[in-house]
């Protein structure tokens, strides 16, 4: 069996709300999600399914045009040979020396695919190739986005009565602020729930000391990334002093990053992406070296359609330290690509799929309808800029007291 052909299609599929990071406006929500569907073809008609984010600015031709410049790589090739070819991708694209993210993150859209027709082929789910699944279903969080503390402490109550256990709160506005905001939803919604916050490396070392230790009476699970991910002896010295365990992102996203992180005891989780470097195959050996150091992993998000979402549910089941709330965006969307629209929740839960391969399908009609919808209102149209910068810089800079 043998790839004959390489396809890609731009959907933009509707959101219900915007959303603000610390760290950038509009990094999801603001618009229709965008995403970059991928089809493998091979020479016995075979189809495998993939799919790729859009993080370049909301820019998907730069996603497209990564795929198409290897194209010629990967028609003729076996896609039982996925590793070997994998690397080649990435030996050709400058990855295996430069370690260029947005390439990875492109090609990603290829990997799920060979992966996807290596279950169809066999007819097997994903899950069982790699070894069984140790859950059914999997758990998310539900976000609440940035805003006024008591708006915030009442979009918590409607995810914990949806029945999500797990709110993530994005931090890093400044003192009072995030303290506020904390604050609110831990009283609105009691000691039950947990509540887990992301930096997104908003921090100086000193900063992150005081508002972490201020923000730890309010019961928190887990602070995401309090410190930049380009100094692990900082926030391996920071984990050691503060009474909130750390969970490590942007110094995890890469196997190398989370033999770092493991090795200098920087974090109590990690969190993991299947589209950096080494893709799916590099986000189970990190959760593999994860496991062996007695740590539990999450999986993160670009904002996945059901393609995406499919993968990470293989995922989640064939690792057993997959036991905390993951996140996605998945709930933000107003329907799907694949057959029978979105996946049902249960709960704060997604079942893993049990078909062939990812387990789910392309419905042709969506498709179509969410490639003209881009065509129509997406592409070509200005991207906005954003205003400023959510950081607070002098409390960066300079712990407050």
């Amino acid at each position: 069996m043998k790839i004959a052909d390489v396809r890609t299609t731009v959907v933009a599929v509707p959101q219900k709300r915007e959303y603000r990071s610390s760290w950038r406006r509009g990094y999801q929500g603001s618009g229709p999600q965008l995403s970059v569907l991928v089809e493998l073809e091979t020479d016995s008609g075979l189809v495998g399914i993939g799919e790729a984010p859009v993080v370049w600015a909301g820019r998907p031709e730069a996603t497209v045009a990564l795929i198409e410049a290897v194209h010629e790589l990967i028609v003729g090739a076996d896609p039982f040979e996925h590793d070997i070819l994998r690397r080649r991708l990435y030996a050709e694209t400058g990855m295996a020396h430069l370690g260029t993210q947005g390439a990875s993150w492109a090609l990603s859209g290829i990997d799920t695919a060979l992966w996807d027709l290596v279950g169809r082929a066999v007819g097997q789910p994903l899950h069982r190739l790699w070894g069984g699944a140790w859950r059914r279903s999997s758990p998310f969080y539900g976000d609440v986005p940035p805003g006024e503390p008591t708006a915030m402490a009442e979009d918590a109550v409607r995810w914990v009565e949806r029945g999500f256990r797990t709110i993530y709160v994005k931090v890093g506005f400044g003192f009072e602020t995030d303290v506020a905001r904390v604050r609110a939803i831990r009283e609105a919604i009691g000691s039950g729930p947990r509540i887990r916050v992301d930096a997104n490396q908003a921090w100086a070392p000193g900063a992150a000391r005081t508002i972490i230790e201020r923000l730890a009476d309010f019961d928190l699970e887990y602070v995401e990334q309090p410190t930049p991910a380009s100094n692990l002896d900082e926030m391996a010295a920071l984990r050691r002093i503060v009474r909130v365990p750390i969970l490590a992102h942007e110094a995890s996203l890469t196997v190398e990053g989370a033999l770092a992180t493991i090795a200098r005891q920087a974090a109590d989780a990690l969190q993991l992406d299947p589209r950096f470097d080494a893709g799916i195959m590099g986000a189970r050996t990190a959760a593999l070296m994860a496991e062996a150091a007695g740590l539990p992993v999450v999986t993160h998000t670009f904002g996945e359609l059901g393609v995406g979402t499919a993968a990470v549910l293989h995922l989640h089941a064939a690792h057993r330290n997959f036991v905390l709330d993951n996140q996605t965006y998945y709930w933000n969307l107003e329907d799907d690509v694949i057959s029978g629209g979105l996946l049902e929740w249960h709960g704060c839960e997604l079942d893993v799929p049990t078909g062939p391969g990812l387990g789910v399908e392309l419905d042709r009609d969506r498709v179509a309808h969410y490639a003209a919808l881009y065509e129509r209102e997406v592409r070509g149209a200005p991207r906005p800029v954003p205003e400023d910068s959510f950081y607070d810089l002098d409390y960066l800079i300079r712990p407050r007291h």
